[in-house]
This record gives C-alpha cells, sequence and structure tokens, in this order.
C-alpha cells in the first residue's frame, strides 16, 4: 500500500527517531517537493532535516516534482485537485492541500497526516463517504503494528510516549485507542473505511476483537500502577 506524507508527522516521527514505522508499513512513500522545499524546511530542526535528507538520498521516499507529474501527464489532474481541495480545507496551510491532491493524483491508498487540527485531513477524510483515500496518523500505524503483532503492548506504549513526549502532544493513549476502534469498527463515520478494515483483518488472519481487548486490558493495568 502507497501514501502520501503530510508535514506534520514527518516532523514528529523523526522527532522521536521512529521514522521506521513509515517504511515497515507502507510499499511506496511519495512526498510533494513543497513540503520539503517549504514545510520541513520551515519548521523542522537542522537533525530532522539532515536526517530525512539521507532517507530521500536512499530511496525511501518518492520526491514528487511539477516536472514528473507534467511528464507523466497527471499535472493537469493534480491541479484541479489543489483547487478543489482549497475549497475544502479553507483556512489550513498548503501543505495539507497538496499532500491529499498527491495522494488523489497517484492513487495512493492512504494519507499520513496526524490529527492536530480541527477540520484538517485526518478529521474531514474520514466523514467523506466512499473515500478513495485513507487518513491515518502515527498511533493508528501503530495500532496496525499491534494488530498484525508486529510490536507487543509494551513496545506499543513505549513507541506512542516517546513521539508524543518528543513533540510535545498531549495525546491520551487510551482515549486515541477507544477512537480508533469506534472509526473502524463500533460506529464508523463511513462505510469505506469499516470495509478497509474488515479487509485488513481479513487478509492478514487478524481476531481483531482479541486483539483490541487484549490491549485495552493491558493499558488498563498500566494505568492502575503507581
Amino acid at each position: 500500500m502507497d501514501a502520501s506524507l503530510d508535514t506534520n508527522v514527518i516532523i514528529h516521527l523523526y522527532q522521536a527517531s521512529f521514522q521506521s514505522i513509515l517504511f515497515e508499513r507502507f510499499q511506496r512513500l511519495f512526498v510533494y517537493e513543497y513540503i520539503r522545499s517549504q514545510e520541513v524546511a520551515n519548521n523542522a530542526n537542522l537533525e530532522v532535516i539532515a536526517a530525512f535528507d539521507e532517507d530521500l538520498k536512499n530511496g525511501n521516499y518518492e520526491l514528487i516534482t511539477n516536472d514528473y507529474l507534467k511528464r507523466i501527464g497527471m499535472y493537469p489532474v493534480f491541479l484541479q485537485q489543489v483547487k478543489e481541495h482549497r475549497i475544502l480545507f479553507e483556512g489550513g496551510d498548503l501543505g495539507e492541500v497538496y499532500a491529499i491532491s498527491l495522494a488523489r493524483t497517484l492513487g495512493c491508498m492512504c494519507l499520513v497526516t496526524d490529527d492536530i487540527k480541527e477540520r484538517g485531513p485526518h478529521y474531514t477524510l474520514m466523514r467523506i463517504p466512499d473515500s478513495d483515500v485513507i487518513p491515518l496518523a502515527f498511533y493508528e500505524i501503530i495500532f496496525l503494528d499491534y494488530l498484525q503483532s508486529r510490536i507487543s503492548e509494551g513496545e506499543l506504549i513505549t513507541r506512542f510516549n516517546s513521539i508524543c513526549e518528543s513533540s510535545g502532544l498531549q495525546f491520551n493513549l487510551k482515549s486515541k485507542l477507544k477512537f480508533f476502534i469506534k472509526r473502524f469498527w463500533n460506529d464508523p463515520y463511513t462505510d469505506s473505511e469499516k470495509s478497509w478494515m474488515n479487509s485488513f483483518c481479513n487478509s492478514n488472519s487478524i481476531s481483531a476483537y482479541m486483539r483490541m481487548h487484549a490491549l485495552l486490558k493491558y493499558i488498563n493495568e498500566k494505568v492502575r500502577k503507581p
């Protein structure tokens, strides 16, 4: 599965040195040139920029330029997507608009963007009926890793806390997990998201109920301990 990246999740993961969760989850990762040249350059520290550029050099990302979109005949499509999404995300920054526009232009299944802004891409996309792009925050990628038994409960908590602490994010793990369960099983906003998760679990032979129940139990026990 392929993904387009927004600025915030790049910075959050690199600040905690957990960018590898992107490489392990997605086959191809696309970054629009503006996000690197303007948003990352202006908002990330020098260490993050250097590490991201090294991964870019090593081929972990595909930097998408306007020239590339013109060569493949998709530049007019991209411009139309940008026009439509600037209206949809009125008041949002250009990085958000470009990231989702690129996802739709290249046919990416996912947009990786953290839900730190009300009515941003994460909030909006999961409420669009039959959306062709699934928005995922960093903690949702971690939950997917846990569902597949790639990481343990303790490793999940360590990753979540490290990313939140390094970026000053006031996220509550139990609250985010309950939202994840609500979003994909108990009360999804759209049928497309529920179908996507069902397909994910079926193709990976996952018993979602057992995994989520075990994680909630583990978190509750940890919270009760001094």
